[in-house]
């Protein structure tokens, strides 16, 4: 005669299983707050990743900051095939309008709110750029290599003789020469070079837009190049610095932190919806294999 118990207990057992996995799941994230009576908190409350939060917070932050998005990862990404092609397209797709557009470059500037940038970009080559250029022709002693060129020709152009009796007191006088050359590169390079960049950028300016268009498209691979080329350099050189300053890790911490319960429930659940149904019907199947070993032991 069959026995009933061959049925109920696999499936008492499979309920079971299913019961406990699915309030486990649930007491991951509830209650949300802890129960108390009087000054009693009751056990497990609040659930597992309230109680948690912070902590689990600061560990996801640790993780994504220093292992998924460190300094090699951020120049990876940044410089990426995919990046690079998208940039060259999209200064084909802008220089090719640029020639048809009338007005000038000041005009496109001013139109666009970049004018004041530009101006202050500008300000800063003009303020800057003329004494990194007088401090580096000091550096090289422009002025000894001058004065080595204009004897070596002063001496070429002499008869053999004149130069043989010449030569002595030219070479001698050179260290004093160099040193007044000096002297004026240092008190004219600033005004000169300064004056040489206000006044073609004033230039540059005033110049048809769709005509500096037509010069960018002639030398368009040279200009990506150049653009990319310099982009690469500063990632290089700020990625690092970039992410230290913006410190990932208290970002994400911060973001966990701050969301609501139900919010973080929601999204982990939409995230790991089947994983998490998974481990429930594992616990009832796992349910109803003891109830049948008990049954045969």
């Amino acid at each position: 005669m069959f026995d009933p118990k061959w049925i109920m207990a696999p499936l008492v057992g499979g309920l079971i299983g299913l019961i406990t996995n699915g309030v486990a799941i649930k007491m991951l994230f509830r209650p949300f707050h802890p129960i108390r009576i009087g000054r009693f908190t009751v056990p497990f409350t609040p659930g597992l990743i309230p109680k948690e939060k912070p902590r689990l917070a600061k560990a996801i932050g640790k993780v994504i900051g220093d292992k998924l998005l460190d300094n090699d990862t951020l120049q990876k990404a940044l410089a990426s095939d995919t990046l690079h092609d998208a940039f060259s397209r999209k200064v084909d797709r802008v220089v090719e309008k640029l020639k048809y557009q009338e007005g000038t470059v000041r005009g496109f500037l001013e139109e666009r709110g970049f004018q004041e940038p530009a101006d202050a970009a500008a300000e800063y080559v003009a303020e800057n750029l003329p004494a990194f250029v007088t401090e580096q022709l000091i550096e090289k002693k422009i002025g000894n290599t001058i004065m080595e060129y204009a004897i070596n020709e002063v001496l070429a152009n002499l008869n053999t003789m004149v130069a043989m009796v010449a030569e002595p007191a030219i070479r001698k006088s050179r260290g004093a020469i160099a040193a007044r050359i000096d002297e004026a590169i240092q008190e004219q390079c600033p005004v000169v070079l300064s004056g040489f960049v206000e006044q073609e950028y004033g230039k540059w300016m005033d110049r048809p837009l769709k005509e500096v268009a037509i010069l960018c498209w002639q030398k368009k691979d040279l200009f990506k190049e150049k653009v990319w080329g310099s982009y690469l350099e500063l990632l290089e050189k700020k990625a690092g610095r970039f992410l230290e300053r913006l410190d990932v890790s208290s970002i994400v911490e911060q973001k966990i932190n701050e969301f609501d319960m139900q919010e973080l429930e929601d999204l982990i659940m939409e995230i790991s919806r089947k994983e998490l149904n998974a481990l429930v019907w594992i616990g009832g199947l796992l349910g109803a294999v003891i109830g049948m070993v008990n049954l045969l032991f």
